[in-house]
Order: C-alpha cells, then sequence, then structure tokens
C-alpha cells in the first residue's frame, strides 16, 4: 500500500506565489485603464437611450397633434404653433423656454422609468435641467456634465452631445 507524504504538500512555493501575483500584476495593468474607458461608454449608452427616448416622445405628441387635433393624450402637455411638444407647466399659457418647461417636458416625454432631473446642484440627480438660447439642455451628472441632451421646442429636433 503506497501512503502520500504529507509533508510535501503544505502550501503553495514562493515560486508559484510570485508567479501569481504577477499575473494579478499583469491583469491589473491592462484591466484599470479600460475601466474608465467602459464607464465612459456606459455614460455616452445611457445619453443616447434617454436622448431616443425624448425623440420618441416628442414624435408621439406630433404625430398626434397633426392627426387628432382633441385627443386627450394633447391635454398632458402644450404644444408649440409649429405642433412639438413644449413641456406643461400649471398655471401657465405661454410656451417660451424656461427651465421649469424643460423638467415640464422631461416628466411629459419620459414615462417609463425616467432617469432623475434637478435644476439645482443636486448632485444624486442622473441629469440637470437648464435653458441655453430657448432650447432645453439636459446635462449629465454623472460624466461631470461631459454629456448632454438638447431639445429645440421650435422644431422637435433632439440631439446629444457624446464627445
Amino acid at each position: 500500500m503506497l501512503l502520500l507524504s504529507t509533508e510535501r504538500f503544505r502550501g503553495y512555493s514562493l515560486l508559484q506565489s510570485a508567479i501569481a501575483l504577477a499575473v494579478m500584476a499583469l491583469g491589473m495593468f491592462f484591466l484599470v485603464p479600460r475601466l474608465d474607458d467602459l464607464i465612459d461608454e456606459a455614460y455616452q449608452a445611457h445619453v443616447k437611450a434617454v436622448g431616443s427616448a425624448l425623440q420618441s416622445g416628442a414624435h408621439f405628441y406630433r404625430q398626434r397633434w397633426m392627426t387628432e387635433e382633441h385627443n386627450q393624450t394633447l391635454d398632458q402637455v402644450q404644444m408649440t404653433e409649429n405642433g412639438w411638444p413644449a413641456g406643461w407647466v400649471a398655471g401657465r399659457t405661454s410656451t417660451e423656454t424656461d427651465t421649469d418647461r424643460c423638467t415640464g417636458l422631461w416628466n411629459s416625454l419620459l414615462d417609463i422609468e425616467v432617469p432623475t432631473l434637478t435644476t439645482g446642484q443636486d448632485l444624486n440627480a442622473d441629469f440637470r435641467a437648464e435653458e441655453v438660447r430657448g432650447k432645453c439642455r439636459y446635462y449629465h451628472q454623472l460624466s461631470g456634465n461631459k454629456y448632454f441632451i438638447e431639445y429645440d421646442t421650435a422644431t422637435g429636433r433632439v440631439s446629444w452631445n457624446i464627445r
């Protein structure tokens, strides 16, 4: 009967430990710089997805405005004279763009899993709304306001800056 000696198998040798550390160091060397790129790509994808949802919402209301003038759906948002959503602000009939109007647009055009929005300095919100030259601009806060979505109420154009 052959018995195995347990004295030979007490643990890893110094050489095995050094090789394992070298492999982990190489992995860190290549993966950590890529991690920043992956996070940045995730931010870009989030901005594109929300921008596309805003665009779909704007086109939904525009289509209703063009085909069914007295549709109940149109009661939820004020429309410009050109038939683009201008947002809804309680007690206001003017469609002049400001941060309140931009917030109203956000809430009107996005209806499922709405990202959080602020008009101030709440860093916990996903986006921050601002009125810039008559357009609503929504800055992506996690990217350090590097990326943003812009909505023009005059033309219904939704664009996003992810450069």
